[in-house]
C-alpha cells in the first residue's frame, strides 16, 4: 500500500502530528496511513486510538487572529501577575530576580508539553469528549512536570553544581542559584532542539507501528537521551565558579566554545529552521530529497544543525545590526560591556520571536495561505513569519518598559523570560487544549 503524507506538520518535535487512518481498498488487506496536519479538521492528538476531531469555529485567519489575541491575553496577564519587576520587590542588585522564574517556568513547561506530544496526551484523550477537559488535565500534569523540575529537581541540581564547581564565597545564594538555573534550565533548548529534530524530522521511525503508551515510551527514552547528551556538552560546563552577578557566573563570549551565549544560540537557531520546514514548510525541502525514512529524517536533521551552527557563527553580525537600529532610534549603551550583552540577548531572543512566529502560522493560522502554488504559499508564509517575529521582537523593545517592567535602555532588556512564557502557553493552548474555545469538537 502506498504511504500518503499529506501535509504533515510537526510542533517542534512534532509538535503537532495529526494522523488519521483510512479503510483499505477491498483488494488490498494493508492500512493506508494518511499522515494530516493542521487544517479545517485534525485528529486529537495523532492516531486511531485518539478520536477526537476538532474543528475551527471560524475561517483562517480569523481563527488564527482570535488564538493569537487569547494567548497574548493569558501571558501577558500572567506576566503582570508573577513576574513583572514593578509589582514585585527584587533584590536591588540582582533584577533579574523575579523575572529568572518565568524563564525556569516556560522551559521546563515546554518539556512537559513536548513529553504530552510525544505520548499523544495518553491516556487522558481517551476519557473525555471535549477539547477544554483534555485541556484541564493536560495543563494540570504539565504543573506537576513543572514543579518537579523547579522545586525539586533544580535545589537538588544546585546541591550537585555547586559542589562540583564550586563557588565565590562573596556570592549570594540567588546568584549561585541563578547559576544552576541557567545551566539547568537549557535541558529545555537541548530537548527542543536536537532531540525534537530527530523525533520530529524521522516521524517517529520505526516505532510508528507501536500504539500508546509503548510508542511514547520509546520515544521518550530515545528523545530523552539525545536531550542529555546535547546538555552535557554544550552546557554542563558553562557555568563559572569565580562569577559574583548573574552575567559572571556563566561562560561568555570571552570564554572558548562551548560557551552559554554561543550553545544557547546554536540550539534556538537550529529550532527555528526545523519548525520552520518541518511546519511552516510540511517537510519541503526534506520531502524531496529523502523520500523515505530514516533518510528523510537524516538530511533533514544534518541541514537544520548546520544552518543553526551558521546562524550562531553570525550572532555578533545579526546583534550588531539590531545594535545599530536602535542607535538610529535614539539608543545608547551605558558601556562597552553592557553593548556587547545587549548584541548577543538581542541576536539570540529574536530567533525565539520567530519560533513564536512559526508556531503562530503554522497552528494558529493552520498553514494560511493554501490556495495557491506550492512555492507562492511557502513564500508568503514564509514572509508573515519574518514580519510577525519581527514585529514582535521590535515591539517588544519599544513597549517593554511600560508593558512588561523592563528598563529604559534598549541594551539592558531581556526579552527572553517572556518569550519564553509566551512559547509555552502558545504551545499548551495549541497542542494540549486544541486551540479551544476557537477551536470545538465534532
Amino acid at each position: 500500500m502506498r504511504l500518503f503524507f499529506k501535509t504533515l506538520k510537526v510542533l517542534k518535535t512534532d509538535l503537532f502530528i495529526k494522523l488519521n487512518y483510512s479503510k483499505s481498498k477491498k483488494n488490498n488487506n494493508k492500512k493506508v496511513k494518511i499522515m494530516a496536519l493542521a487544517g479545517e479538521k485534525v485528529g486529537i492528538p495523532s492516531a486511531d486510538e485518539a478520536p477526537m476531531v476538532v474543528m475551527a469555529r471560524f475561517k483562517q485567519p480569523i481563527a488564527g487572529l482570535i488564538s493569537l489575541l487569547i494567548v497574548f491575553i493569558i501571558s501577558i496577564v500572567t506576566w503582570w501577575i508573577f513576574f513583572d519587576p514593578r509589582w514585585h520587590d527584587p533584590l536591588p542588585s540582582f533584577n533579574n530576580e523575579v523575572t529568572a522564574w518565568a524563564s525556569v517556568i516556560g522551559g521546563f513547561g515546554l518539556i512537559g508539553v513536548v513529553w504530552a506530544i510525544w505520548f499523544e496526551n495518553w491516556p487522558y484523550y481517551n476519557w473525555f469528549r471535549t477539547p477544554w477537559k483534555v485541556g484541564l488535565v493536560g495543563t494540570a500534569i504539565n504543573a506537576v512536570i513543572i514543579i518537579i523540575f523547579a522545586l525539586v529537581m533544580l535545589p537538588l541540581f544546585n546541591i550537585f553544581y555547586s559542589n562540583y564547581l564550586g563557588v565565590d564565597p562573596t556570592a549570594t545564594d540567588y546568584v549561585i542559584w541563578y547559576r544552576s538555573a541557567s545551566i539547568f534550565g537549557a535541558l529545555s533548548g537541548s530537548l527542543f532542539s536536537f532531540a525534537v529534530l530527530w523525533v520530529a524530522g524521522t516521524m517517529y521511525w520505526p516505532f510508528f507501528k507501536h500504539k500508546q503508551p509503548k510508542r511514547g515510551i520509546i520515544i521518550w527514552v530515545i528523545g530523552n537521551a539525545i536531550t542529555i547528551l546535547v546538555w552535557f556538552l554544550l552546557f554542563f560546563n558553562t557555568g563559572y565558579s569565580g562569577g559574583t552577578t548573574e552575567l559572571t557566573v556563566i561562560k561568555g563570549i570571552q570564554f572558548p566554545f562551548p560557551n552559554y551565549p554561543y550553545s544557547l544560540g546554536w540550539t534556538q537557531w537550529i529550532i527555528f529552521f526545523s519548525l520552520l520546514t518541518m511546519m511552516v514548510f510540511e517537510y519541503w525541502p526534506w520531502n524531496k530529497l529523502g523520500r523515505k525514512q530514516p533518510f528523510m529524517g537524516m538530511i533533514a536533521f544534518a541541514s537544520c544543525v548546520l544552518l543553526g551552527f551558521l546562524f550562531m557563527v553570525l550572532l555578533e553580525p545579526i546583534g550588531y545590526f539590531f545594535d545599530g537600529i536602535f542607535h538610529l532610534l535614539g539608543g545608547n549603551p551605558t558601556g562597552e560591556i553592557e553593548r556587547v550583552i545587549g548584541v548577543y540577548y538581542m541576536a539570540i531572543t529574536y530567533a525565539i520571536f520567530l519560533i513564536c512566529a512559526v508556531v503562530v502560522v503554522s497552528l494558529f493560522f493552520d498553514n494560511w495561505p493554501k490556495k495557491f502554488r506550492q512555492w507562492q504559499n511557502l513564500i508568503i508564509r514564509f514572509l508573515i513569519v519574518i514580519l510577525l517575529g519581527t514585529v514582535g521582537f521590535f515591539g517588544f523593545y519599544l513597549l517593554s518598559p511600560i508593558v512588561f517592567g523592563e528598563p529604559t535602555n534598549f541594551w539592558e532588556i531581556n526579552p527572553t523570560p517572556f518569550v519564553l512564557l509566551f512559547l509555552w502557553i502558545e504551545i499548551l493552548f495549541a497542542y494540549v487544549w486544541r486551540k479551544w474555545p476557537v477551536y470545538r469538537a465534532v
